[in-house]
């Protein structure tokens, strides 16, 4: 399983241990004296939350700053392409010096880690999730960065669905706004279910939804869950911490944001334990032939040498044992060949 052997834990100077079991012990707090509590279980309860730093790629330990403030600190300058100081990669967590992710802004407090832990504990459903998003993750990771987007939100639909290719699909997109966003659904076809037609509509919407919040990604994430009407009543919280925004926002809200910022961490720590490959990496192992409306997917699969099984995993949008008879010719995807087709 792919979250076997991590383990994170909050006590002071406690270990954080990788995949790989390395631990890193934390002095620091130690010697300062103080003392911090375990996680609690996993709830939405936002008071008491500090952010935790997320340095190298590992999951960190609760920290606050110097003056008292627990807003993790900007980024400055002298930063890596992956927004880490040379010597944040190598030296444990300092205190008065959190880190924290960009272009998102991933924290890492106490509820978040319960979320995280409650994954390491049963991670049967996350591997689940890591292994339905592989054949599409590139193409998905650049369909959001060619709009703007962090890469890190191909992960919302961990939080929404755990990557579900049944039902509304992986972005859980209600009929209304797919349809906006030109996505077919009918009686043949629900293309919420396709990972990369639904990506690319999610996309637009975020897009859409980060410009009428004034570029703010929490608020984003905000009125993605709430609504575009929805989102006005927290507007205010723009600039607040991020324990003082959850008090203030419904339990559903703070769940989707916990979740989502727990599954980019735990998929962040895999990548830099090598047990997950960069997206840009992996090459898609389907390819796209275009078929005539009506054609039956098992018409599909003599002639591309597969079986249906594998037509109806590469195709969940298709309701029915075809492709749908009112569309001229319809994308269907096929595993991997040397030659194209069109039939």
């Amino acid at each position: 399983m792919l979250l076997t052997g991590a383990r994170v834990t909050l006590d002071s100077g406690g270990p954080i241990e990788g995949m790989r079991g390395v631990i890193v012990r934390l002095g620091f707090a130690m010697v300062c004296g103080i003392a911090l509590a375990a996680c609690s279980p996993a709830t939405d309860n936002p008071t008491g939350d500090a952010p935790l730093a997320v340095s190298g790629g590992a999951l960190g330990t609760v920290g606050s700053s110097a003056n008292g403030s627990t807003e993790p600190a900007a980024y400055g300058p002298g930063l890596a392409s992956d927004g880490f100081s040379a010597q944040s990669r190598f030296l444990p967590f300092v205190r008065s010096a959190p880190v924290q992710a960009l272009p998102f802004p991933i924290e890492l407090n106490r509820t978040v880690q319960a979320y995280v832990d409650e994954y390491r504990a049963q991670p049967a459903g996350i591997d689940r999730s890591f292994a339905r998003i592989k054949p599409y993750l590139a193409e998905m990771t650049a369909t959001l960065e060619k709009r703007g987007l962090p890469p890190e939100l191909v992960y919302l639909t961990f939080a929404e669905s755990g990557f579900s290719s049944s039902g509304a699909g992986p972005w859980q997109l209600s009929r209304a706004t797919a349809r906006r966003y030109g996505l077919l659904i009918n009686n043949w076809i629900d293309e919420r279910r396709d990972p990369i037609k639904s990506t690319r509509a999610a996309a637009a919407y975020l897009s859409e939804l980060h410009e009428d919040v004034g570029a703010d990604w929490r608020m984003t994430l905000i009125a993605w869950n709430n609504g575009e009407g929805g989102v006005d009543r927290y507007l205010s919280l723009r600039d607040a911490s991020y324990t003082h925004m959850l008090s203030r926002l419904p339990h559903r809200t703070r769940s989707l944001l916990n979740r989502f910022m727990a599954a980019a961490l735990i998929a962040r720590q895999m990548r830099a334990e090598g047990q997950l490959p960069e997206a840009s990496a992996e090459e898609p192992s389907y390819r796209i032939v275009s078929v005539k409306g009506g054609t039956s997917l098992r018409t599909i699969a003599l002639r591309q040498h597969t079986s249906v099984d594998l037509l109806r995993d590469l195709n969940p949008a298709l309701f029915r044992h075809c492709a749908p008879p009112n569309e001229a010719a319809y994308p269907v995807r096929v595993p991997s060949a040397p030659l194209h087709a069109s039939l």
